[in-house]
This record gives C-alpha cells, sequence and structure tokens, in this order.
C-alpha cells in the first residue's frame, strides 16, 4: 500500500538537505523514513485470494529455490481437508491457482531453525539467519507437502512469527502455522479458531536455558524425542492486536529469564522500508517491512519468471485448451 510521508516529515527532510546534494540523494533518505503506526495492521487475510501482486516475492526468492503453481485443492489434501468436496478442480478459476516456493535446503532442514528469538513490545519475533528469511518468516504460512517438503506460501499481513508454540517445564517448541490459520483482526488466530495438528516432526525443541541462543540443527532436540515432547507440554497460540500491533504470545519472558540467567529487555520495533538484515540494539530492533499492491475488484496476474506447474494444474491447463478448441469449431 502506499504510504503518504506526513508534510512535517518531508520539511524536515528538505531542511536537512543541502542545495549541494542530488535528487537522487534527497530521494533515497526520503524511502529510508520509519514506518511507525501509519502501517494499520490488515483487518483480514486470507492467502487462498490472489489479489495482491507478490511480484518482490517472486522476484527476491527465484534464485534462492523454486515456484510451483498449484491448487487451493491441492493444498487442502496436504493439509488432511481435502476429502468430501463437491466440485471437481478440473474447473477451478485462475484464483484457486496459487503459487508456493520451496527453498533450496539441506537435508534435516525446517522453518524458523537457522536463527534466534528476541523478546520484544510484539511478543516473541524471530530473527533469521537464512538471506530470505525476512520474507518468509514475517508473512505468508509454512506447511510440509507430502509432494515437495517444506513450502512456503505468500501473504502480506507482517507479524514477529507465525508460529504456534509447547511448552513443558524445561523445554519450549514452535511450529509454523500454515495456510489454514486465516487472519482476521477482530478474532485473531487462537486455539478456538486454528485447529489443524502438526506433526509431532514439525516441531522444533529447544531446552529452556538455551532458547534466547542462536538456534540450529546442532541444538535442538533430536526429532526422534518430539513425540514425548509433544504429550508432555502444553500448547499456546495466541496471536492478536493489541496497541495497534500484531503481538504473539509464547513463553513466559519471566520464566525464560529465570532459567536462562539472562535479563529480556521488552524491545521496541522500528521499521524501514529496503532495510537488509535487522538492525538489532539494546532497546529496540529496526527491521524491513513491505508493502504490497492490492487489486481492488480483480486479480493479480504478476507470476515468478520461472517456474513448474503441478500434475493437477496441467490437466486444468489441457482441459481449459481442448473446451477453447471445440468452441472456435463451434
Amino acid at each position: 500500500m502506499l504510504k503518504v510521508i506526513p508534510k512535517s516529515i518531508l520539511i524536515l527532510l528538505f531542511s536537512a538537505v543541502s542545495f549541494s546534494q542530488s535528487e537522487d540523494s534527497l530521494l533515497k533518505r526520503i524511502s529510508e523514513i520509519e514506518i511507525t503506526l501509519d502501517s494499520p495492521v490488515e483487518s483480514e487475510e486470507n492467502l487462498y485470494l490472489n489479489t495482491v501482486s507478490f511480484q518482490s516475492f517472486y522476484d527476491l526468492l527465484s534464485p534462492m529455490g523454486e515456484w510451483i503453481q498449484i491448487t487451493t485443492e491441492e493444498i487442502d489434501e496436504d493439509l488432511n481437508e481435502g476429502e468430501g468436496q463437491s466440485y471437481s478442480s478440473l474447473f477451478a478459476e485462475d484464483g484457486e491457482m496459487l503459487f508456493i516456493w520451496k527453498p533450496d535446503v539441506e537435508e534435516g532442514w525446517k522453518p524458523y531453525l537457522n536463527g534466534r528469538w528476541e523478546y520484544t513490545e510484539q511478543g516473541w519475533l524471530w530473527i533469521s539467519n537464512d538471506a530470505w528469511g525476512n520474507s518468509t518468516y514475517h508473512y505468508g504460512r509454512w506447511w510440509r507437502s507430502p509432494k515437495y517438503g517444506w513450502v512456503w506460501m505468500p501473504g502480506y499481513t507482517w507479524a514477529p512469527a507465525w508460529v504456534r508454540w509447547r511448552i513443558s517445564d524445561d523445554f519450549v517448541g514452535w511450529a509454523p502455522l500454515t495456510p489454514k490459520a486465516k487472519w482476521k483482526i477482530e478474532d485473531g488466530i487462537t486455539e478456538t479458531n486454528y485447529r489443524f495438528k502438526n506433526n509431532d516432526a514439525d516441531w522444533v525443541f529447544v531446552q529452556k536455558n538455551g532458547f534466547v541462543n542462536e538456534i540450529s540443527k546442532t541444538n535442538i532436540v533430536n526429532t526422534s524425542e518430539n513425540s514425548s515432547l509433544v504429550k508432555t507440554s502444553s500448547s499456546i497460540l495466541d496471536i492478536r492486536v493489541e496497541n495497534d500491533a500484531i503481538v504473539n504470545k509464547g513463553p513466559d519472558a519471566g520464566d525464560i529469564e529465570k532459567r536462562t540467567g539472562k535479563k529480556l529487555y521488552r524491545k521496541k520495533l522500528r521499521f524501514q522500508k529496503g532495510r537488509g538484515n535487522a538492525l538489532i540494539g539494546e532497546s529496540e530492533i529496526t527491521l524491513d517491512r513491505k508493502s504490497f499492491n492490492k487489486y481492488e475488484g480483480s486479480k493479480s496476474i504478476d507470476k515468478p519468471k520461472k517456474f513448474k506447474r503441478s500434475e493437477k494444474v496441467k490437466k486444468i491447463l489441457k482441459k481449459r485448451k481442448i473446451q477453447k478448441r471445440k468452441g472456435h469449431r463451434k
């Protein structure tokens, strides 16, 4: 969405720039203006409705993975909710075909694994070490597809992390939310409106005393222990709006301080367009926040420059081609 820069800020910027500076330099400074509460929380986000341009995601992520065109019905089948539908996907409209992204990662990789957690005014924020992490961990949803492995579906609502939690006496675990977690500002995402059950292997568990350390596959609990930890832990899912911002509540900060021996500061979040890696200070964190063009009353026609199609999409397109030929013959 296009952000309107307050006149007072523009005046300050112009006064701080000497006449000898170039117009390009001035525009660069304007583009780096902090985004604060003039970026309202989206009232609703349905990832199945293709009404937003994700071209920036398509271009950024293409070199680091593979885009796949897939139908919404296939996603439902992956998430065990596709049986018994009353229509055939062969008659799906363009809006029911979406692009998902599969990262180039090593065996045993999971989302929200390579990085660390920071305690902030918006709850627990994931700071990723992955080159593509700022896009895929604060926007969209992940799931483990039987056909493709871990894949990501773009979204346009920012959150500190789209995860749910499990807490026990000695361990903390988290797993990514799937496309079945639909954001609505009045309800948030909680245990009552998101009942999807992750596979035990999807969870990442660490001991509480290492929760705020750097996290990688070398220091997490072995996946073979996940089933036991899932059974002996309590679930936490509470993502909602507080003070005009999305908050992801998780482990109790006081308990984490006690177990780690580290003082946690509830850091303030600031946002700038175009920032790469997060800038982490003692009392605040500065992050990149994206803006999206919305297609009012129409669907996005943007697409990755290179992608592959699922077998179901190929059948749909083949059927349409045949029907089009028959139509021309009449």
